[in-house]
């Protein structure tokens, strides 16, 4: 067991079962070949004579010859077989059997198929499961004569199709399955997912097609995913199994059945190859491969062990071999860093001495973008923000609740449910979401953001990607309209931002209040959008209290904001303070922009209140270079009155 964990397929645990033993092996995704047991078989051959354990691989499937297929011995029973479209198959074979007695298997077939996790059925198709587990490759059987017309056509399905697979379920299916249509036009087979209810074999089937493939793996795993029906055929096909096994398989298979059911061959095999492997052959420099993997392995060692996995070696010269890949590594084995891990792995990583590898210290560059959504991100959390992460997929319905149109939204063409149905091109749909979601949960106020990208459609080339913006979206809940401004405040002049100021906003699209939403600007570049939200958006979500939310463009804050600190020394003289109210229908933002530019003895203009258009504001005057008298400070005082 550690042996082959440390080399090959992980062994996850030895169980005894009466007389006999079982392993558990994970078989990963690439490795298609090692999900059987003579796969196991195959790679343990190779990996257990290099920790002292003798090993020989025996009754290889490979070594089964089409001359190995019994005779034929009773009249020929006719079978046609008809492929619509030869993308669909690489490889099948089936030949007719009759004479069949069907009943319980013998317990060295029954025994192997219950302690692997399945349960007998009967000979003919415990015989087809047994196959499958030894060589990796699926078998089905049909009832001969329950094939209409004895005539199978192999097609693609028909949307709203309907098929009834062994397990009794219905299915219709949504076009582009493969399917075997009989000769009366009827559905009997859903193709490397499960036979179909019409071709069952049972008590009373004297004959059968037995039948052997390989087929198209993105419709297989297509069609598996959206029935749900995840069996053991469909996930070996759409891993791509070696096609060369079909044959052997099948041949075999008529043997087990001619030794367990008594069949006999009745019919000229049929064998459709439609798309033979392309042979593969590799370099392997044994000088390039000492140097890549850090340890001097000999012409000798790097023979064995490739031959063990089956590849045929050519020796060209002591440092130069010629490698040729078996069919079953064809997909995983494309160039001679895939040689090299064979070598490594089989050898044992454990071996390799732990050293570091001599590397240059190459200078490398940071993306700007993300130190800027890095530093937002910990001052928000600093200052009591809880960051959220939401999907970036959302659905139709929490748009219109949010007041957003998914008009320009890119919407996937096969989404798993509706509930991700768009790419989101605003984060405050699912802002408000959470602001939902954790009402009651936590005490108010809450204050929450996210910092991620939209997508936005490309509407002059739709078949392009869409770009991605990074976009900053903060939402409070239990707060007044000024606390919460000030938060932004805060973050852009973390930000070193210049220039913040904030007009009204006069449009009533969105999901924020007209005439109480502002704009904001640092000088003549737009940030984004804050203000409270509608009454109908609230009721939508179900939120009580007051609720501001803030839509920002992240990419452009990002290019404006800087590190850069302006020192102004603090002046030895103090402030004269003091408090004025001005009449203006002014917005307030404009009025304080005005007074900070009305003189440069204005240092800190505060906001205090306002009674319909008379603002109250308390004004810091100060010159570095001496005391302000009071004189001095009404004059200004007395300007500042006539802004209007």
């Amino acid at each position: 067991m550690e042996a082959l964990t440390l080399c090959g397929p992980s062994v996850d645990r030895l169980n005894q079962v009466e007389n006999d033993y079982v392993y558990e092996i994970e078989a990963i995704t690439n490795r298609v070949d090692t999900a059987s047991a003579f796969g196991f078989a195959r790679e343990a051959s190779a990996i257990l004579p290099l920790f002292g354990i003798p090993a020989k691989l025996i009754n290889s499937p490979y070594d089964i010859k089409s001359t190995d297929l019994l005779e034929r011995k009773t009249n020929k029973l006719p079978l046609e077989i008809k492929i619509l479209d030869q993308d669909l198959v690489s490889h099948l074979s089936a030949i007719v059997l009759d004479n069949i007695v069907v009943g319980p298997s013998p317990k060295e077939i029954a025994s192997q198929i219950t302690i692997s996790g399945s349960r007998p059925i009967n000979n003919l198709v415990d015989v087809t499961n047994y196959l499958t587990l030894c060589f990796g490759q699926p078998v089905h059987i049909f009832d001969y004569d329950k094939i209409g017309g004895h005539k199978m056509i192999l097609r693609t399905s028909k949307p709203s199709e309907k098929v009834q697979t062994l397990d009794g379920r219905n299915h219709e299916l949504l076009g582009g399955d493969i399917v075997i249509e009989d000769g009366d036009g009827r559905l009997i087979d859903l193709c490397g997912i499960m036979g179909g209810k019409l071709s069952e074999v049972d008590e009373n089937t004297k004959r059968a097609v037995l039948f052997v493939q390989t087929y198209q793996p993105k419709k297989i795993r297509r069609t598996s995913l959206y029935t749900q029906e995840r069996t053991l055929a469909a996930q070996i096909f759409e891993k791509n199994p070696d096609s060369k096994l079909v044959v052997p398989t099948l041949i075999e298979g008529v043997r087990l059945l001619n030794l367990y059911a008594n069949a006999r061959v009745a019919g000229d095999s049929i064998d459709i190859y439609t798309a033979k492997p392309e042979p593969k052959t590799l370099k392997l420099d044994l000088k390039w491969l000492n140097n890549l993997i850090g340890i001097k392995f000999d012409v000798v060692t790097v023979i064995s062990i490739l031959k063990d996995l089956g590849f045929d070696i050519s020796k060209k010269t002591d440092l130069q071999l010629e490698v040729k890949v078996p069919t079953w590594r064809l997909h995983d084995i494309s160039i001679p860093e895939d040689l090299a891990e064979e070598v490594a792995r089989v050898y044992g990583y454990f071996r390799l001495e732990g050293k570091l590898p001599l590397v240059p210290n190459l200078s490398y560059s940071t993306n700007s973008l993300l130190n800027w959504e890095y530093l937002a991100k910990k001052y928000l959390a600093d200052i009591g923000f809880t960051e959220i992460f939401n999907y970036s997929l959302i659905s139709q319905d929490l748009y219109q609740k949010s007041g957003i149109s998914s008009d320009h939204s890119i919407s996937l063409k096969n989404p798993l449910t509706i509930e991700f149905e768009h790419m989101r091109r605003s984060l405050i749909p699912s802002l408000l979401m959470d602001l939902e979601n954790n009402q009651g949960k936590i005490d108010l106020p809450m204050r929450i953001f996210e910092l991620s990208n939209i997508y936005i459609a490309n509407e002059h080339a739709a078949d392009k990607l869409p770009e991605e913006r990074s976009i900053l979206a903060l939402g409070t809940q239990g707060l007044d309209f000024r606390t919460s401004k000030g938060y932004l405040e805060a973050l852009f002049k973390q930000l070193h931002l210049k220039n913040i100021n904030f007009t009204s906003h006069d449009d009533n699209l969105g999901p924020w209040q007209k005439n109480q939403t502002a704009q904001i600007y640092s000088d003549n570049h737009f940030l984004g959008m804050f203000g409270p939200i509608k009454t109908l958006v609230k009721a939508n979500f179900n939120l009580k209290g007051e609720v501001y939310l803030a839509n920002l463009d992240f990419q452009t804050i990002a290019n404006l904001s800087n590190t850069e600190s302006i020192y102004n020394p603090i002046s030895e003289f103090p402030d004269f303070i003091e408090d004025i109210t001005i009449e203006s229908k002014l917005y307030i933002s404009e009025l304080i922009q005005l007074i900070k530019q009305e003189n440069s003895l204005i240092t800190k203009v505060i906001y205090k209140e306002s009674f319909q258009n008379r603002h109250t504001f308390t004004i810091h005057f100060n010159d570095s270079t001496k005391n302000l008298s009071q004189d001095e400070v009404n004059v200004l005082k007395t300007k500042l009155l006539k802004i209007s």
